[in-house]
C-alpha cells in the first residue's frame, strides 16, 4: 500500500528541486530554498495522501499512520500558508538593517492584514453564534477549518474551470505560427518592461550617489548609508560608479523619488525599494530572454516546414554522428509529429475536463444514484491497491493542474510569478503559500466527487476515510461543512461555459478591474507589431555574436520602434556633483536648458548653505526628511523661488 505512495514521493522531491534549480535567483538565501521546498512538500504530500487514505478505506486496512501522516500534513499547511509564510515572506522583502527591524516590520505588515481580517472575523463568529445557538467553545477548530476550506473551494473552483477550459483549448493551438503570435505580443510587452525597470533601477541608483554625498561623514547614519552604497555597487546591474562617470537626466528625478525620511527607516525604505528594483531588472531581463528564444525557435520550425528540410539549427548536413542522428529525428518530430500528438492529446484532455465538469456537477445526488464515473472505476477497481490509487490520483492531479495553472495567468497575481533564475524568496515563499492554501481544500472536493465523504458501504460493513473523519466535523456548521462542499461546484458548469464562449474577460471588464482578467494568447495589438520587430532584430543581433537583449539599449530603439517606451538614457556630461560646494566662476557647464554661468553659480552658493544647515542639524542629532536636504529645508515646491535651493536643485542647475 505504501509504495505507490513512496514512489510519488521519490518524483514530487525531483520535481520540487528541480523546480527551485529553474526559477530561484541565485541571490535568494538556502534558508528561504528549504521554506519553499517544504511548503512545496507538504502540500503535495496532503494531495498524494488522498489515493493512501481511499485504499486504506475501501480495503479495511489500518488508518493509524495514515492518520498521524494526515494531520501533520494538513495542519503544517494551515500554519505555513496563514501564519509562518507571511511573516518571511515580508522579512525576506524588508530593507531593515537589523534582524529584529526586519521581524517588526513583518510584524506591522501582516499585524494589520491579521488585524483587519480579525475583526471581520470576529463579526461574522458573532453572527454564526447567534444564527447556531448549538455552537460549542469546542467546535472552534471545525470553524477554522470550515473558513478555511471555504476560502479554498470557493476560489478553486474559479481557477480550475477556467484551466479545464483553457488547457485542452492550448493544446489544440498547435499551429507555431499561433505561437510565434503570442510570443511576439509578449516579446513587445516584455521590452517595454525592460525599459521600466531600467528606469526605475537608474533612478533609485542615482538617489543612492545623492544621499551618499550629501550625507556628512561623521553622521551616525552613514554607515547605514555605506551598506546600501556597497550593496548596489556588488549587486546591482547598474553601478553607481558608472552613474557617476556618466551622468544622469535628472528630470527623471521627481520629488515622489526623495520622499525618504533622514533616518533609519527611511534608509530602510531605500533600501528595500533598490532591492526591489534590482528584482524587476533581472526579472524583465530573463522573461524577456526566455520569450525570445522561444520565437526564435518557433521561427525555425515555420522555417523548416515551409521548405520540407528538417534539418536542426546548429547541426552540420555532413555530421553523421549519434547525436546528430537523434537531434535530427528529435526536431523532425518537432515540426511534424508534435503538432499532431497536441491535437490528439488535447481531444483526451476535452474528455478528461467533461468528466470532471459532470462529475462536480453531480455531487448533489450522492450515491443514489452514483453518477461519478470516477466513483465507479474506483468501485469496480477494489482489490487493487495502485489500481486503486491511480485510479484517484488521476483526476486528482488533473485538478491541481488546472487550478495552478488558472492561478499564474490571472493579471493581479504578477508578485507571485516564477521567472526563470530571477524569482525572489519572497515569491517563491508566496508560491508555497498559495499551494498550501489550496492543497487540502481540492482534495476533500475530490472526495465529495468520487462520493468518499461520508460513510461508504463496503462488504466488511460501513467505513469512513480519515480526511472524512477529520474534515467533517466542520458539521457542525452545516452551511459551509456540508452545502458549501455539494452545491458550490453547480456554478463549475456556469463558469465553464462562460469560459469557453469567451464571455468570462467581457464580464469582468464590465465589473472589476482589468488586472483580474485572465491572459489571452490571441492577441494582436500594438505589443505583437512591436514584437515581431524586436524578434527580428534580435535575431540579427545574435548572428552577429550580441547577446539577447543588447539591442534594447540602442540609441536609436525609439525611432527604430515608435510607440514603445524607452528609458531615459544616461548622458554623458560635465560632472554634476558639484552640489553642496561653492564652484569657481567660469568652471560651471553651461546646462542644456539654458542657464548661465552665473545662475550655476548661486544655485552652488544656495547649495553649499543647505549643505551646511544640514550639517550643523545632523551634528545636533535632528532628522530633517531627505526631501528637505534636497530642496532647502522646504517640501514644497515655491522653494526653488527664494533663494534656499538644496540638493536637487543644485543638480538640475549644474546639468
Amino acid at each position: 500500500m505504501w509504495g505507490f505512495f513512496s514512489l510519488a514521493l521519490v518524483i514530487v522531491a525531483g520535481n520540487i528541486a528541480w523546480l527551485l534549480r529553474r526559477y530561484a535567483a541565485p541571490s535568494v538565501p538556502y534558508i528561504v530554498l528549504a521554506a519553499t521546498a517544504y511548503a512545496w512538500a507538504v502540500s503535495m504530500s496532503i494531495v498524494l495522501v488522498t489515493p493512501l487514505d481511499v485504499a486504506a478505506t475501501l480495503m479495511q486496512q489500518p488508518e493509524g499512520a495514515i492518520s498521524v501522516l494526515w494531520k501533520f500534513t494538513y495542519w503544517s499547511t494551515q500554519v505555513l500558508t496563514w501564519l509562518l509564510l507571511p511573516f518571511f515572506q515580508v522579512y525576506s522583502d524588508a530593507g531593515d538593517f537589523t534582524v529584529g527591524g526586519r521581524c517588526i516590520t513583518s510584524l506591522k505588515e501582516n499585524g494589520l492584514l491579521y488585524g483587519l481580517a480579525g475583526a471581520a472575523g470576529v463579526i461574522g463568529l458573532i453572527i454564526i453564534v447567534v444564527i447556531e445557538r448549538t455552537l460549542r467553545l469546542s467546535d472552534l477548530a471545525a470553524l477554522g477549518m470550515a473558513l478555511s476550506n471555504t476560502f479554498g473551494l470557493s476560489v478553486g473552483i474559479l481557477l480550475m474551470g477556467y484551466g479545464l477550459v483553457e488547457i485542452p483549448r492550448e493544446m489544440w493551438k498547435s499551429d507555431p505560427n499561433h505561437a510565434l503570435k503570442w510570443c511576439a505580443h509578449r516579446a513587445g510587452r516584455f521590452a517595454e518592461e525592460v525599459m521600466r525597470a531600467t528606469n526605475e533601477l537608474e533612478s533609485v541608483v542615482t538617489i543612492i550617489v545623492a544621499n551618499e554625498k550629501q550625507m556628512p561623514r561623521r553622521d551616525p547614519l552613514r554607515p547605514l548609508m555605506e551598506i546600501i552604497s556597497t550593496t548596489a555597487e556588488a549587486e546591482s546591474p547598474v553601478k553607481p560608479s558608472a552613474v557617476v562617470a556618466a551622468g544622469y537626466d535628472l528630470d527623471s528625478l521627481g520629488a515622489d523619488d526623495l520622499e525618504y525620511n533622514y533616518d533609519k527607516a527611511g534608509l530602510a525604505a531605500l533600501r528595500r525599494r533598490l532591492f526591489a528594483a534590482m528584482h524587476d531588472f533581472k526579472a524583465a531581463h530573463a522573461q524577456y530572454e526566455e520569450v525570445i528564444r522561444q520565437a526564435l525557435d518557433h521561427e525555425a520550425v515555420i522555417k523548416c516546414r515551409q521548405l520540407g528540410v528538417y534539418e536542426p539549427p546548429g547541426i552540420a548536413t555532413t555530421d553523421s554522428s549519434l547525436t546528430a542522428t537523434l537531434s535530427r529525428l528529435a526536431w523532425r518530430w518537432r515540426c511534424t509529429g508534435l503538432p499532431i500528438g497536441r491535437k490528439v492529446l488535447s481531444a483526451i484532455l476535452v474528455g478528461m475536463s467533461f468528466l470532471v465538469v459532470w462529475s462536480e456537477a453531480t455531487i448533489f445526488t450522492g450515491e443514489n444514484p452514483d453518477l461519478s464515473p470516477f466513483s465507479r472505476m474506483i468501485q469496480r477497481s477494489i482489490g487493487s491497491e495502485w489500481g486503486v490509487q491511480l485510479l484517484v490520483m488521476w483526476p486528482l492531479a488533473y485538478i491541481c493542474v488546472c487550478t495552478y495553472f488558472a492561478l499564474f495567468r490571472i493579471n493581479a497575481f504578477n508578485y507571485n510569478k516564477l521567472t526563470p533564475r530571477a524569482t525572489t524568496g519572497a515569491a517563491l515563499m508566496q508560491n508555497g503559500s498559495l499551494m498550501a492554501r489550496f492543497a487540502a481544500p481540492t482534495c476533500w472536493n475530490l472526495l465529495h466527487m468520487i462520493h468518499m465523504d461520508g460513510i461508504v458501504q463496503t462488504a466488511g460493513g460501513e467505513v469512513t476515510t480519515v480526511f472524512t473523519k477529520n474534515m467533517g466535523s466542520m458539521a457542525v456548521l452545516p452551511l459551509l461543512g456540508k452545502h458549501l462542499n455539494t452545491y458550490l461546484p453547480l456554478l463549475l458548469v456556469v463558469h465553464c461555459l462562460l469560459i469557453w464562449l469567451n464571455l468570462w474577460d467581457r464580464l469582468a471588464g464590465a465589473c472589476v478591474s482589468s488586472k483580474y482578467k485572465f491572459n489571452n494568447d490571441d492577441v494582436d495589438d500594438q505589443y505583437t507589431e512591436k514584437g515581431r520587430l524586436l524578434i527580428r532584430k534580435e535575431g540579427e543581433a545574435l548572428a552577429n555574436g550580441m547577446r539577447i537583449g543588447e539591442i534594447l539599449a540602442a540609441d536609436d530603439l525609439e525611432l527604430q520602434l515608435p510607440g514603445l517606451k524607452g528609458r531615459k538614457r544616461m548622458k554623458k556630461k560635465s560632472s554634476w556633483f558639484n552640489f553642496g560646494r561653492n564652484q569657481v566662476p567660469g568652471t560651471s557647464a553651461a546646462g542644456v536648458d539654458g542657464r548661465t554661468a552665473a545662475g550655476s553659480r548661486a544655485a552652488g552658493a544656495a547649495a553649499a548653505g543647505t549643505s551646511s544647515s544640514s550639517s550643523n542639524a545632523a551634528a545636533r542629532g535632528e532628522r530633517m526628511p531627505m526631501l528637505q536636504l534636497f530642496t532647502g529645508g522646504r517640501s514644497d515646491a515655491a522653494a526653488d523661488g527664494e533663494g534656499r535651493r538644496g540638493l536637487l536643485s543644485s543638480l538640475v542647475n549644474n546639468k
